[in-house]
């Protein structure tokens, strides 16, 4: 139960912090879209690309992680067995 609360709580976590992200890249993207010149636009898209590559390589870290901590759960629940007099 230990390890299925911090595993909850490590993704909700990362959830945050990819909707913050999100945030930026979509500020990023408003910015492209509202550029006036081509080179200007070139630019911002080129710094869109690195940002996406960049939040791709993370996400793609971050489900590997998830997928290894979730193989190291076990399958069956635990349970002591009570000591019988």
């Amino acid at each position: 139960m230990k390890r299925l609360s911090i595993l909850i709580i490590c993704i909700i976590f990362f959830k945050s912090i990819s909707f913050a992200q999100n945030k930026e890249v979509s500020n990023l993207l408003e910015k492209v879209n509202q550029a006036g010149s081509n080179n200007e636009r070139k630019k911002l898209l080129e710094e869109l690309k690195e940002k996406l590559a960049k939040e791709n390589i993370k996400a793609r870290e971050q489900a590997d992680a998830i997928i290894k901590a979730k193989g190291k759960l076990p399958i069956k629940i635990y349970k002591e067995k009570s000591s019988q007099k």
